[in-house]
């Protein structure tokens, strides 16, 4: 992986200004960064909180939360290329609908939806592409990660004999699914970060630290 701070960010960020006149009453981005050559905005970190982020964790404006946003949108964007890449056949319209409606349903009304459409310059077809695209990474990581995960009925037995205490006198067979989905998600979490790391080696990624 190759950071290239200052300058280069610099030069970018004064040329898209140069080409935003102020006189068309637009609003000018500024870039938090670039992944092997795609942009992503600093706008693209208030949106990612309201619509993407699971809830619970959005609505922070700490700067190690923002970071921790823009790490993952970085991830995103080399995950988005792959997917392009290797997975033929993207999202359906009614998977991109049946997601959009879990969106909507994460605000307390239909008016708050629209409120944070607005407040974060969101249109409607704009989410509908970046629901496919979060969709479409879904899919990537599915078919590259999820399809080649075991977990072995040793190491469920071995979790539940550490966390016996944990399980309250329950026995093992009532507990054996709960167990295979901690450690399913383990297992997946472990492959996806040491895929990540491959992937992040290969890219061009210029990061603008300041993201406030």
């Amino acid at each position: 992986m190759r950071y290239r701070y200052g300058l280069q960010i610099f030069l970018i960020a004064s040329m898209l200004l140069a080409v935003s006149p102020a006189v068309s009453g637009e609003v000018v981005e500024r870039i938090a960064a670039i992944v092997n050559g795609e942009f992503i905005f600093l706008s693209d970190l208030k949106r990612y909180p309201l619509f993407f982020e699971p809830r619970g964790k959005s609505g922070s404006r700490r700067e190690a939360d923002r970071l921790r946003q823009l790490d993952h949108l970085i991830h995103q964007k080399i995950l988005q290329s792959e997917a392009r890449r290797f997975v033929l056949k993207g999202p359906t319209e009614e998977e991109i609908s049946v997601r959009l409606k879990a969106i909507r349903h994460r605000f307390e009304s239909e008016r708050a939806f629209q409120r944070a459409m607005r407040q974060t310059g969101f249109h409607l077809d704009d989410l509908k592409r970046e629901i496919r695209e979060v969709l479409w990474v879904e899919r990537l990581i599915d078919e590259r990660i999820k399809t080649f995960i075991f977990i072995r009925p040793k190491a469920i037995a071995q979790y539940y004999r550490e966390h016996e205490k944990e399980y309250s006198g329950k026995k093992l067979e009532a507990v054996s699914g709960q167990i295979h989905e901690i450690l399913s998600d383990q297992k997946e979490a472990d492959k996806k970060r040491e895929y990540l790391t491959g992937l992040r080696s290969r890219a061009e990624i210029e990061v603008l630290l300041n993201t406030q």
